[in-house]
């Protein structure tokens, strides 16, 4: 390549740095942390999620354990997901969740956001979780919404940002590129007791960079997947062979008196259609006339691999079941998304690749800072000896 020609894009892959450095390296930081979220919960939340099995003693049904959650907020919250584990010795979790989309900051968008963990056998109350502001809930917001809260200003601010760091990574790899004479010295450190700061700043920017560049466009690419509507159309429709599918209409209910009942059905029945769930989730949408959303994973780390089903609101029939190898080819790559983006797709090998990959990249934007201003220094001091 010209020498003219990499000089500009060494300018552009400059100041593209300079604008999104800061919201790239917010992403990345949260993004490292989060890997490990789900581990390191089962860890420091035992008191919670873990129970004593008691002797001679059955689960109570789900409906009765409802009414106790609901009822540790006066009714006034109704829930939002129940998540289920098919464990004998774990808690049952009622999450409540109401947001407001008109306002900003996360603190104003989120207006409550509780979860409550419950003795199956009991119907005791474990614990009552401020999950607006756990720790690892706030971060996954962070890096979500930038604390901004669901609104077309974050979720611009995230997808401009995500375009712009695929393009840093491609006009990296070009300035990385090397001539045949210097190929050696362009794939590790080659430093020595002399070697100054400025240098190895520089190697670390270029050479982890480099390093890292592969796993890094899939973590944005697989990021665009939620921030940006039309990549995520232009991937499905690519993956489906040039063809848009339309979304499999979800039944309406049908229309009679609904009851609290029709939850213990619901997990009677799933647990019968699919015995080997690890966990099952039950979302309640806002909208009535949409059907329970129950969710089975017969994975506790990987999520592509659960079954959903659609279940009547008012009748606990089930309207729908979804396994992976139905979807189309474009629903297949959103439901592997999640695994990918996080790293879960490989278990503990893909996490820790991943987990690296997150604290180079958060990296990359100081090292690309420092090697700016040991230039515009050095240019500044130039001048002034002039």
């Amino acid at each position: 390549m010209k020498k003219k020609a990499k000089n500009y894009i060494r300018k552009v892959h400059l100041w593209f740095g300079m604008i999104s450095g800061v919201i790239v390296f917010i992403i990345a930081l949260t993004g490292a942390i989060y890997v490990f979220s789900e581990d390191i919960k089962h860890v420091i939340y035992k008191d919670r999620r873990n129970i004593e099995i008691p002797l001679n003693t059955k689960k109570l049904p789900i409906s009765k354990l409802l009414k106790v959650a609901e009822g540790a907020f006066d009714n006034e919250y109704s829930f939002q997901n129940i998540v289920i584990p098919n464990f004998p010795d774990k808690t049952i979790s009622f999450i409540f969740q109401k947001t407001d989309e008109n306002k900003f900051w996360y603190k104003n968008y989120m207006e409550f956001n509780k979860t409550v963990y419950i003795n199956p056998y009991t119907g005791e109350i474990v614990k009552i979780e401020n999950t607006k502001w756990e720790f690892f809930n706030v971060v996954f917001w962070i890096h979500m919404t930038l604390f901004l809260g669901y609104n077309t200003v974050s979720s611009a601010i995230i997808e401009i940002s995500m375009w712009i760091f695929v393009f840093m990574l491609i006009s990296g790899l070009i300035l990385w590129w090397p001539k045949k004479n210097q190929r050696k010295i362009s794939f590790s450190f080659k430093w020595k007791t002399n070697t100054r700061w400025k240098r190895k700043n520089y190697d670390l920017h270029k050479i982890l960079g480099f390093y890292v560049l592969l796993l890094a466009l899939i973590s944005a690419l697989t990021g665009l997947m939620w921030a940006s509507g039309s990549f995520n159309k232009t991937v499905k429709w690519v993956a489906n062979g040039g063809k848009t599918i339309a979304r499999t209409e979800i039944p309406k209910p049908k229309i009679h008196e609904s009851s609290l009942s029709l939850l213990d059905d619901i997990l009677t029945n799933t647990l019968a259609e699919i015995p080997e769930s690890k966990y099952i989730l039950i979302r309640k949408h806002p909208k009535n006339d949409i059907p329970y959303i129950v969710r089975s994973y017969v994975s506790e780390t990987i999520n592509y691999k659960r079954i959903e089903m659609y279940y009547d609101r008012n009748s606990a029939e089930l309207l729908s079941k979804h396994y992976f190898s139905d979807k189309n080819n474009g629903d297949k790559i959103q439901a592997l998304n999640y695994d990918i983006h996080v790293g879960t797709i490989g278990g503990w090998p893909t996490k820790i690749l991943n987990f690296l990959m997150s604290l180079i990249v958060a990296s990359l934007p100081i090292t690309g800072f420092l090697i700016w201003r040991g230039r515009h220094k050095k240019h500044k001091n130039v001048n002034n000896l002039l």
